[in-house]
């Protein structure tokens, strides 16, 4: 389920990063084509997908993350409090 997020998040940034070096590089012939009535089809699809990429993602840190979060809680909650009273301990210790 990780690796589907990550695999996610690395397409999104592709898509972004491409279409930011797009717009960069050819912003003066979209400027063109737009005053023409033509349109950059590629600069477009990569925006969709940079969209829908994006949308999907937050949509999984909506629903999908709090669950994750809860059940990797819910396995470690023991060690988690072992740890904050271990260093509330140091940290009463060292003040003192």
């Amino acid at each position: 389920m990780v690796i589907r997020y990550a695999f996610l998040v690395a397409l999104t940034a592709a898509s972004v990063w491409a279409a930011i070096i797009m717009a960069a590089r050819s912003g003066q012939v979209l400027l063109v084509d737009i005053g023409q009535g033509g349109t950059n089809a590629s600069f477009w699809l990569l925006a969709a997908v940079a969209i829908l990429i994006t949308l999907s993602l937050c949509r999984f840190v909506i629903f999908g993350l709090p669950a994750m979060v809860d059940e990797w809680y819910g396995d470690k909650k023991s060690w988690i409090y072992t740890l904050i009273a271990g260093g509330a301990l140091y940290a009463l210790f060292y003040l003192m």
